[in-house]
């Protein structure tokens, strides 16, 4: 169930990111929806594995993708390529892995 919804996420997040004309929000509220949407990612990612060990390299492999999406738009009409989207991107992911660090760590100590 949790690798299906990743997979369902990352179509989600794929789709999106790839619509002409851009129906994300503006300004800082973009930056946060980048972030909030990577943060999401990373939680779900962890939820999906079973070897918890790979971790960093499935949310190094999100990082890439989110990279190569932000490539992708900048061939897309009235959408282009944004490092700070890729930074808001790795930041949400940092956040997200941390989230679960510290909740898996809490859960194996209580």
């Amino acid at each position: 169930m949790q690798r299906s919804a990743l997979m369902v996420y990352a179509l989600l997040v794929t789709a999106l990111s790839l619509q002409p004309g851009g129906v994300a929000a503006v300004g800082a509220y973009d930056k946060l929806a980048h972030f909030f949407t990577y943060a999401v990612f990373a939680c779900l990612a962890w939820h999906a594995l079973r070897v918890k060990r790979s971790y960093w390299l499935v949310c190094l492999a999100i990082l890439v993708y989110s990279g190569a999406l932000e490539v992708a738009q900048s061939f897309i009409p009235l959408r282009m390529m944004s490092m700070l989207d890729l930074l808001a991107n790795a930041a949400g992911l940092v956040a997200g892995m941390t989230a679960m660090y510290f909740l898996n760590r809490r859960r194996s100590h209580a």
